[in-house]
């Protein structure tokens, strides 16, 4: 258990997206006037699909035209015997035309200001569901890559449907391939027919686990009439019994084909391999743009709008595609205009073989960074240090980073945010865990960044926090730590900051490379701009309920000001919380180490250990 995470046993709060607003009570209808107009009734279970801001519209415009018991301008009946003067009912009916022509510009000026304000609101988005941002537009799919397929030699599957044969599958797994192939049906002799057939040609003494096979048997006589060993869909072995009766083995000649392919991406922001293939690519293309990108830019670091030129190479068997099998070079052109273009190429170096940018650097594996650019290390990681407050050696299984009082904090590489909160006498504590499985911490912190929270994804070096002095500390600075499989390392092994670079021999080799892709990735057209999208904002009742809702997205620097009331407890890591609780009025930058270490003692980030 991670006793660095603690969970204050305070309820999360209901947030509601919206306020539902009650519609007042309808007035009594009069009959008579009901039965004479033709206007729709709005609101009903039948609207439901119906464009909204077009039925609202409609309604004002039927409101305009619709019969009424008399025309506006038509004379009222006499109340007695004696008509009025025929200049009193002139007046009166000129004023009567003039109020009803004054009306009817009115409303039709109202329609006009409804339909042109972006804030008009037709009538169902007082539900919740106006609170909510509706799916972003992608653009229309482009057509498929157009390929040839050739003809290919002989395959099992071609005597599929004659009933004389039958057809076995089967994987090798973890047993010997003739033990694989008895399991499926295939009588023990006949299999070391197929181990003779193959000999010289495949050895099957050598399986991976993965390794498939096909049988075709004569169902007769169980004689084995022709087997195949597929070890990918390109790398196929075949043994077919020929008119002597023999088996004969053979690599099937497929025409595997390595082809060069080019083309843009623009990332829809939410799946990659959905925009790649709008754009005419085959499925699995992010796969390897991930591991060209590796170090250098996180998938998960991609916006919307962001477009990626390539040049590619893809395998096709018998014509057909099977897979992409790697990325030449590769350009990201960021939809903010402020961010640099980041371009990576492929260096074929037999000691440092890789992805380069333009300057001829690489990050290490994961491109971690450290949490304060250029900061000095000030505690390394040491399971024997001699403790500077306590005095006795204990266990510092992390790594001092010194800065002053309030200096932003970075995430070292992207990931999602696991805790926040109260770490005992590692202060104010975030932690982030990454996709490959590392958890780093980042502990005595003074603040952490305005609205972040639990559960929130981060890019690489966005600001998470404050430098502080929270918890046990003997000065501002930062402890930042990281955890594999709950057990602490030394942060330093994930080379912070650190890049291979070329030497002087290989850099001239390197721009060499540079100057034959980029006039390739400069000729890739660019796609069309994603479409804009309109958003609708939340209710204002929302967007407070969100502001205010987590009541831990921002904690006052202790050195600075004390706050007014205690803020709500931290939220709760869903990996490993703890089972002490604390009260509502517990934070961490209000307490004293004592009371720290009294709600959550033992190890902490590394920082002590008792």
């Amino acid at each position: 258990m991670d006793p660095s995470v603690r969970d204050d046993g305070d309820p999360e709060p209901d947030l509601q997206l919206t306020s539902e607003v009650a519609a007042p009570e309808a007035a009594p209808v009069d009959e008579r006037a009901s039965r004479e107009r033709d206007a729709p009734l709005r609101g009903g279970l039948d609207e439901v699909g119906r464009d909204e801001e077009t039925e609202a519209n409609t309604g004002e415009l039927d409101a305009i035209g619709a019969p009424s018991l008399r025309a506006p301008a038509a004379l009222l009946p006499g109340r007695g015997p004696a008509p009025l003067s025929p200049t009193l009912l002139a007046l009166f009916g000129t004023l009567i035309g003039v109020a009803t022509v004054l009306s009817l510009v009115a409303l039709a000026i109202n329609i006009d200001r409804r339909r042109a304000s972006p804030l008009a609101t037709p009538p169902a988005a007082t539900s919740a569901s106006a609170a909510l941002t509706p799916p972003l537009e992608a653009p229309p799919p482009s057509r498929k890559r157009t390929r040839l397929k050739v003809p290919g030699p002989w395959r099992i599957a071609d005597a599929k449907g004659d009933p004389k044969l039958r057809i076995v599958d089967g994987k090798v797994g973890a047993d010997p391939f003739i033990t694989a192939l008895t399991a499926v049906g295939v009588e023990q002799k006949e299999a070391f027919r197929v181990v003779a057939a193959l000999k010289g040609v495949r050895d099957l003494d050598k399986c991976a686990k993965s390794d498939r096979f096909s049988a075709l048997i004569e169902r007769s006589s169980s004689r084995l009439k022709a087997l195949e060993y597929a070890v990918s869909p390109e790398e196929i072995y075949q043994a077919r019994e020929g008119d002597d009766g023999r088996l004969v083995g053979a690599k099937l000649d497929l025409r595997v084909v390595h082809n060069q392919v080019t083309g843009a991406v623009s990332y829809d922001g939410q799946s990659f391999d959905a925009s790649a293939e709008r754009a005419g690519f085959d499925g699995g293309l992010g796969h390897i743009v991930a591991l060209a990108l590796q170090g250098h830019l996180a998938m998960d670091e991609l916006e919307r709008g962001d477009t990626i030129r390539l040049i590619g190479q893809e395998l096709t068997v018998l014509g057909e595609f099977v897979r992409y099998t790697g990325i030449e070079a590769l350009e990201v052109r960021h939809a903010d205009a402020k961010r640099e273009a980041l371009r990576v190429y492929y260096f074929d170096d037999p000691s440092l073989r890789g992805y380069y940018d333009r300057t001829g650097k690489s990050p290490y594996a994961g491109g971690w960074r450290k949490p304060i650019a250029g900061a000095p290390i000030t505690s390394p990681f040491n399971p024997r240090r001699m403790h500077p407050i306590l005095h006795k050696i204990m266990p510092h299984l992390g790594t001092d980073i010194g800065a002053a009082l309030g200096t932003p904090v970075g995430a070292s590489a992207p990931g999602t945010v696991s805790y926040l909160g109260p770490g005992g006498p590692a202060g104010n504590l975030l932690k982030i865990m990454h996709s490959n499985g590392i958890e780093t911490g980042y502990a005595h912190l003074s603040r952490y960044a305005a609205g972040i929270k639990v559960g929130d994804q981060v890019k690489r070096m966005q600001i998470i926090g404050y430098v502080g002095s929270t918890g046990r500390s003997t000065g501002p600075h930062l402890h930042f730590s990281a955890q594999r499989d709950g057990k602490f390392f030394d942060a330093e092994t994930l080379n912070l900051d650190g890049m291979r670079v070329l030497n002087s021999e290989q850099k001239e080799q390197f721009m060499a490379v540079v100057a034959k892709y980029n006039p390739l990735l400069d000729d890739i057209a660019l796609p069309a701009p994603l479409p804009v999208t309109s958003v609708v904002e939340p209710a204002p009742v929302a967007a407070a309920a969100a502001t205010t809702g987590t009541g831990n997205a921002t904690v006052d620097d202790p050195g600075l000001a004390e706050p007014a009331e205690p803020m709500a407890g931290p939220s709760a890591s869903t990996t490993s919380p703890s089972p002490r609780a604390s009260s509502k009025s517990e934070n961490s930058v209000c307490l004293s180490d004592k009371d720290l270490l009294k709600m959550q003692s033992a190890t902490d980030e590394g920082e002590v250990s008792e």
